[in-house]
Protein backbone atom coordinates (compact mmCIF):
# COMPACT_ATOMS: atom_id res chain seq x y z
CA UNK A 1 0.00 0.00 0.00
CA UNK A 2 1.17 3.54 -0.63
CA UNK A 3 2.16 5.91 2.09
CA UNK A 4 -0.49 7.80 3.38
CA UNK A 5 -1.00 11.38 2.66
CA UNK A 6 0.55 13.71 4.61
CA UNK A 7 -2.78 14.72 6.33
CA UNK A 8 -3.57 11.30 7.66
CA UNK A 9 0.03 11.05 8.88
CA UNK A 10 -0.32 14.57 10.94
CA UNK A 11 -3.83 13.21 12.46
CA UNK A 12 -2.07 10.02 13.09
CA UNK A 13 0.52 12.56 15.33
CA UNK A 14 -2.40 14.41 16.83
CA UNK A 15 -4.16 11.30 18.22
CA UNK A 16 -0.76 9.58 19.90
CA UNK A 17 -0.16 13.36 21.62
CA UNK A 18 -3.56 13.01 22.94
CA UNK A 19 -3.14 9.56 24.11
CA UNK A 20 0.31 10.10 25.36
CA UNK A 21 -1.27 13.14 26.90
CA UNK A 22 -4.27 11.34 28.67
CA UNK A 23 -1.72 8.50 29.80
CA UNK A 24 0.77 10.83 31.71
CA UNK A 25 -2.34 13.41 32.94
CA UNK A 26 -4.54 10.04 34.55
CA UNK A 27 -1.08 8.27 35.71
CA UNK A 28 -0.33 11.91 37.36
CA UNK A 29 -3.32 12.65 38.93
CA UNK A 30 -3.69 9.23 40.47
CA UNK A 31 -1.02 6.87 41.80
CA UNK A 32 1.40 5.45 39.47
CA UNK A 33 2.65 2.60 41.39
CA UNK A 34 -1.23 0.93 41.32
CA UNK A 35 -1.47 1.76 37.95
CA UNK A 36 1.75 -0.09 36.94
CA UNK A 37 0.76 -3.01 39.57
CA UNK A 38 -2.74 -3.03 37.67
CA UNK A 39 -1.43 -3.81 34.14
CA UNK A 40 1.50 -6.01 35.89
CA UNK A 41 -1.02 -8.05 37.38
CA UNK A 42 -4.03 -8.29 35.12
CA UNK A 43 -5.26 -11.67 35.70
CA UNK A 44 -4.21 -13.39 32.34
CA UNK A 45 -7.33 -15.60 32.25
CA UNK A 46 -9.67 -12.99 31.37
CA UNK A 47 -7.31 -11.65 28.97
CA UNK A 48 -7.97 -15.07 27.30
CA UNK A 49 -11.67 -14.20 27.46
CA UNK A 50 -11.57 -10.69 26.20
CA UNK A 51 -9.54 -12.10 23.02
CA UNK A 52 -12.18 -14.99 22.65
CA UNK A 53 -14.45 -12.35 22.25
CA UNK A 54 -13.03 -10.29 19.60
CA UNK A 55 -12.99 -13.44 17.60
CA UNK A 56 -16.64 -13.81 18.21
CA UNK A 57 -16.86 -9.68 16.42
CA UNK A 58 -15.01 -11.08 13.29
CA UNK A 59 -17.42 -13.82 13.01
CA UNK A 60 -20.16 -11.80 13.31
CA UNK A 61 -18.76 -9.57 10.28
CA UNK A 62 -18.42 -11.99 8.62
CA UNK A 63 -21.72 -13.44 9.01
CA UNK A 64 -23.03 -9.96 8.22
CA UNK A 65 -21.05 -10.25 4.36
CA UNK A 66 -22.43 -14.40 4.07
CA UNK A 67 -26.03 -12.79 4.98
CA UNK A 68 -25.70 -9.94 2.53
CA UNK A 69 -24.30 -12.17 -0.30
CA UNK A 70 -26.75 -14.79 0.18
CA UNK A 71 -29.58 -12.88 -0.40
CA UNK A 72 -28.49 -11.87 -3.17
CA UNK A 73 -27.88 -15.59 -4.41
CA UNK A 74 -23.81 -15.26 -4.39
CA UNK A 75 -22.93 -17.85 -0.92
CA UNK A 76 -19.74 -17.94 0.81
CA UNK A 77 -18.61 -19.58 3.52
CA UNK A 78 -18.34 -17.50 6.71
CA UNK A 79 -14.42 -18.55 7.57
CA UNK A 80 -13.73 -16.81 4.26
CA UNK A 81 -15.32 -13.58 5.22
CA UNK A 82 -14.34 -13.15 8.57
CA UNK A 83 -10.77 -11.85 7.49
CA UNK A 84 -12.59 -9.11 5.49
CA UNK A 85 -13.94 -8.04 8.43
CA UNK A 86 -10.94 -7.28 9.88
CA UNK A 87 -9.01 -6.09 6.45
CA UNK A 88 -11.88 -2.83 6.80
CA UNK A 89 -11.36 -2.50 10.63
CA UNK A 90 -7.40 -1.79 9.51
CA UNK A 91 -8.24 0.58 6.56
CA UNK A 92 -11.13 2.14 7.99
CA UNK A 93 -8.38 2.78 11.54
CA UNK A 94 -5.36 3.43 9.12
CA UNK A 95 -6.75 5.37 6.53
CA UNK A 96 -10.03 7.35 7.81
CA UNK A 97 -12.38 8.65 5.14
CA UNK A 98 -16.04 7.82 6.63
CA UNK A 99 -15.22 3.71 5.86
CA UNK A 100 -15.19 4.86 2.38
CA UNK A 101 -11.98 3.30 2.21
CA UNK A 102 -12.58 -0.02 4.11
CA UNK A 103 -15.75 -0.15 1.77
CA UNK A 104 -14.03 -0.26 -1.69
CA UNK A 105 -11.04 -2.49 -0.58
CA UNK A 106 -14.07 -4.96 0.72
CA UNK A 107 -15.91 -5.03 -1.99
CA UNK A 108 -13.23 -4.73 -4.46
CA UNK A 109 -11.87 -7.92 -3.00
CA UNK A 110 -15.62 -9.57 -2.66
CA UNK A 111 -15.23 -8.95 -6.78
CA UNK A 112 -11.87 -10.63 -6.95
CA UNK A 113 -13.53 -13.65 -5.15
CA UNK A 114 -15.92 -14.00 -8.49
CA UNK A 115 -19.15 -11.82 -6.80
CA UNK A 116 -20.42 -9.33 -9.53
CA UNK A 117 -20.08 -5.48 -8.14
CA UNK A 118 -24.27 -5.07 -7.44
CA UNK A 119 -23.90 -8.06 -5.24
CA UNK A 120 -20.96 -6.85 -3.33
CA UNK A 121 -22.15 -3.45 -2.96
CA UNK A 122 -25.65 -4.75 -1.68
CA UNK A 123 -24.08 -7.03 0.64
CA UNK A 124 -21.63 -4.31 1.78
CA UNK A 125 -24.03 -1.59 1.70
CA UNK A 126 -26.45 -3.69 3.94
CA UNK A 127 -23.84 -4.14 6.63
CA UNK A 128 -23.59 -0.12 6.67
CA UNK A 129 -27.42 0.51 6.81
CA UNK A 130 -27.18 -2.07 9.72
CA UNK A 131 -24.22 -0.62 11.57
CA UNK A 132 -26.37 2.80 11.63
CA UNK A 133 -28.99 1.25 13.19
CA UNK A 134 -27.39 -0.90 15.46
CA UNK A 135 -25.48 2.08 16.91
CA UNK A 136 -28.27 4.36 17.23
CA UNK A 137 -29.96 2.05 18.92
CA UNK A 138 -26.57 1.37 21.92
CA UNK A 139 -26.66 4.99 21.81
CA UNK A 140 -30.44 4.98 22.71
CA UNK A 141 -29.97 2.49 25.38
CA UNK A 142 -26.89 4.34 26.61
CA UNK A 143 -28.80 7.61 26.95
CA UNK A 144 -31.66 5.66 29.02
CA UNK A 145 -29.32 4.78 31.07
CA UNK A 146 -27.24 7.62 31.84
CA UNK A 147 -31.05 9.31 32.20
CA UNK A 148 -31.90 6.99 35.08
CA UNK A 149 -28.61 7.23 36.74
CA UNK A 150 -29.04 10.99 36.68
CA UNK A 151 -25.84 11.06 35.36
CA UNK A 152 -26.30 13.12 31.73
CA UNK A 153 -24.47 15.81 31.50
CA UNK A 154 -25.07 18.12 28.95
CA UNK A 155 -21.79 17.81 27.18
CA UNK A 156 -22.51 13.47 26.63
CA UNK A 157 -26.08 15.15 25.10
CA UNK A 158 -24.10 17.33 22.88
CA UNK A 159 -22.06 14.32 22.00
CA UNK A 160 -24.87 12.19 20.97
CA UNK A 161 -26.92 14.30 19.37
CA UNK A 162 -24.12 15.14 16.62
CA UNK A 163 -23.58 11.53 16.65
CA UNK A 164 -27.34 11.12 16.02
CA UNK A 165 -27.11 13.61 12.65
CA UNK A 166 -24.50 11.94 11.79
CA UNK A 167 -26.05 8.74 11.63
CA UNK A 168 -28.66 9.79 9.78
CA UNK A 169 -27.05 11.94 7.10
CA UNK A 170 -25.12 8.89 5.94
CA UNK A 171 -27.33 6.33 5.16
CA UNK A 172 -30.18 9.06 3.79
CA UNK A 173 -27.19 9.89 1.63
CA UNK A 174 -27.03 6.72 0.37
CA UNK A 175 -30.61 6.57 -0.50
CA UNK A 176 -30.15 9.67 -2.16
CA UNK A 177 -28.10 8.56 -4.82
CA UNK A 178 -30.47 5.67 -5.13
CA UNK A 179 -32.75 8.03 -6.30
CA UNK A 180 -30.60 10.01 -8.13
CA UNK A 181 -29.89 6.45 -9.97
CA UNK A 182 -26.60 6.45 -12.13
CA UNK A 183 -26.04 10.15 -11.37
CA UNK A 184 -22.84 10.93 -8.69
CA UNK A 185 -21.21 14.24 -6.93
CA UNK A 186 -18.19 15.09 -9.59
CA UNK A 187 -15.74 15.01 -6.91
CA UNK A 188 -16.31 11.53 -6.80
CA UNK A 189 -14.45 11.02 -9.89
CA UNK A 190 -10.87 12.32 -8.03
CA UNK A 191 -10.93 8.80 -5.67
CA UNK A 192 -10.26 5.70 -7.94
CA UNK A 193 -13.04 3.51 -8.59
CA UNK A 194 -15.09 5.66 -5.98
CA UNK A 195 -18.29 6.72 -8.26
CA UNK A 196 -18.30 3.44 -9.99
CA UNK A 197 -18.85 1.95 -6.28
CA UNK A 198 -21.47 4.56 -5.20
CA UNK A 199 -23.49 4.39 -7.84
CA UNK A 200 -23.80 0.73 -7.35
CA UNK A 201 -24.46 1.41 -3.64
CA UNK A 202 -26.99 3.80 -4.21
CA UNK A 203 -29.28 1.10 -5.79
CA UNK A 204 -28.21 -1.38 -3.63
CA UNK A 205 -29.49 0.86 -1.02
CA UNK A 206 -32.36 1.47 -2.77
CA UNK A 207 -32.76 -2.24 -2.66
CA UNK A 208 -31.86 -2.93 0.74
CA UNK A 209 -34.42 -1.06 2.61
CA UNK A 210 -37.32 -2.76 0.73
CA UNK A 211 -35.54 -6.29 2.12
CA UNK A 212 -37.24 -5.91 5.94
CA UNK A 213 -35.74 -9.20 6.61
CA UNK A 214 -31.91 -8.42 5.23
CA UNK A 215 -31.75 -5.21 7.43
CA UNK A 216 -33.49 -7.14 10.73
CA UNK A 217 -30.75 -9.67 10.48
CA UNK A 218 -28.10 -7.88 9.86
CA UNK A 219 -28.98 -5.12 12.76
CA UNK A 220 -28.85 -7.94 14.96
CA UNK A 221 -25.69 -9.42 13.76
CA UNK A 222 -24.33 -5.74 14.71
CA UNK A 223 -25.93 -5.01 17.76
CA UNK A 224 -24.47 -8.68 18.75
CA UNK A 225 -20.78 -6.85 17.76
CA UNK A 226 -21.58 -3.73 19.90
CA UNK A 227 -22.43 -6.28 22.98
CA UNK A 228 -19.40 -8.57 22.46
CA UNK A 229 -17.06 -5.04 22.51
CA UNK A 230 -18.63 -4.03 25.64
CA UNK A 231 -18.14 -7.82 27.13
CA UNK A 232 -14.45 -7.34 26.31
CA UNK A 233 -14.90 -3.88 28.06
CA UNK A 234 -15.99 -5.86 31.06
CA UNK A 235 -13.47 -8.75 30.94
CA UNK A 236 -10.74 -5.85 30.90
CA UNK A 237 -12.62 -4.43 33.96
CA UNK A 238 -12.80 -7.73 35.89
CA UNK A 239 -8.99 -8.32 34.46
CA UNK A 240 -7.33 -5.27 36.22
CA UNK A 241 -9.59 -5.90 39.46
CA UNK A 242 -12.63 -3.80 39.10
CA UNK A 243 -15.29 -5.49 38.15
CA UNK A 244 -18.34 -3.82 36.95
CA UNK A 245 -21.93 -4.40 36.28
CA UNK A 246 -22.60 -5.18 32.14
CA UNK A 247 -24.52 -2.19 31.41
CA UNK A 248 -21.36 0.37 33.02
CA UNK A 249 -19.02 -1.72 30.36
CA UNK A 250 -22.11 -1.19 27.63
CA UNK A 251 -23.22 2.37 28.39
CA UNK A 252 -19.06 3.71 28.35
CA UNK A 253 -17.78 1.49 25.66
CA UNK A 254 -20.79 2.92 23.46
CA UNK A 255 -20.21 6.93 24.66
CA UNK A 256 -16.81 6.54 24.07
CA UNK A 257 -17.13 5.72 20.47
CA UNK A 258 -19.63 8.03 20.21
CA UNK A 259 -16.74 10.46 21.38
CA UNK A 260 -14.11 8.78 19.03
CA UNK A 261 -16.75 9.28 15.97
CA UNK A 262 -16.98 12.81 16.42
CA UNK A 263 -13.37 13.59 16.82
CA UNK A 264 -12.70 12.21 13.10
CA UNK A 265 -9.55 11.25 14.70
CA UNK A 266 -8.04 7.71 13.26
CA UNK A 267 -9.21 5.05 15.32
CA UNK A 268 -10.79 7.70 17.61
CA UNK A 269 -6.83 7.51 19.14
CA UNK A 270 -6.88 9.44 22.27
CA UNK A 271 -10.93 10.93 21.98
CA UNK A 272 -11.97 7.09 22.81
CA UNK A 273 -9.42 6.99 25.86
CA UNK A 274 -10.33 10.09 27.05
CA UNK A 275 -14.40 9.61 27.02
CA UNK A 276 -13.82 6.35 28.38
CA UNK A 277 -11.41 7.12 31.57
CA UNK A 278 -13.81 10.10 32.11
CA UNK A 279 -17.26 8.40 32.06
CA UNK A 280 -16.05 5.70 34.42
CA UNK A 281 -14.75 8.01 36.93
CA UNK A 282 -18.35 9.81 36.81
CA UNK A 283 -19.53 6.10 37.41
CA UNK A 284 -17.34 5.22 40.41
CA UNK A 285 -14.96 3.48 38.86
CA UNK A 286 -11.33 3.95 40.52
CA UNK A 287 -9.15 6.47 37.73
CA UNK A 288 -5.88 3.93 37.71
CA UNK A 289 -8.44 1.22 36.82
CA UNK A 290 -10.27 3.01 34.27
CA UNK A 291 -7.16 3.60 32.18
CA UNK A 292 -5.55 -0.04 32.26
CA UNK A 293 -8.73 -1.39 31.51
CA UNK A 294 -9.09 0.98 28.70
CA UNK A 295 -5.29 0.56 27.47
CA UNK A 296 -6.04 -3.23 27.91
CA UNK A 297 -9.55 -2.86 26.17
CA UNK A 298 -8.02 -0.82 23.14
CA UNK A 299 -4.81 -3.01 23.16
CA UNK A 300 -7.77 -6.11 22.02
CA UNK A 301 -9.81 -4.16 19.26
CA UNK A 302 -7.38 -1.76 18.04
CA UNK A 303 -3.62 -2.08 18.32
CA UNK A 304 -3.23 -6.12 17.87
CA UNK A 305 -6.22 -6.17 14.64
CA UNK A 306 -3.97 -3.71 12.96
CA UNK A 307 -1.09 -6.34 12.35
CA UNK A 308 -3.08 -8.83 10.59
CA UNK A 309 -5.29 -6.23 9.12
CA UNK A 310 -2.23 -4.72 7.40
CA UNK A 311 -1.41 -7.90 5.95
CA UNK A 312 -4.59 -8.57 4.65
CA UNK A 313 -5.05 -5.18 2.81
CA UNK A 314 -1.46 -4.94 1.39
CA UNK A 315 -2.38 -8.80 -0.17
CA UNK A 316 -5.94 -7.71 -1.48
CA UNK A 317 -3.72 -4.57 -3.11
CA UNK A 318 -1.36 -6.37 -4.72
CA UNK A 319 -3.32 -9.25 -6.44
CA UNK A 320 -5.55 -6.59 -7.77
Amino acid sequence: MNAPPRGHRIAWAISLVILAATVAVTVWKGEPARFARLVERAQPGWLVVGAALQVGTYLAAGAILRRGLAQAGAGRSLVSLAPLGLMKLFVDQAVPMAGIGGTLLVVRALQRRGIEEAAASRAVVAGLFGFFAAYAIAICVSVVYLWLRRDLGPEMLALTTLAGLVLVALPAGFLLLGRRGQRVPAWTSRIPALASVLRTAGVAAAEAVRDPALIVTVVALQLAIFVLDAATFWSMLAAVGEPAAPMVAFTVYVMASVAATVSVLPGGVGAFEVGSVVLLRVLAVPLEAALAATLLLRGLTLWLPMVPGLWLARREVASA
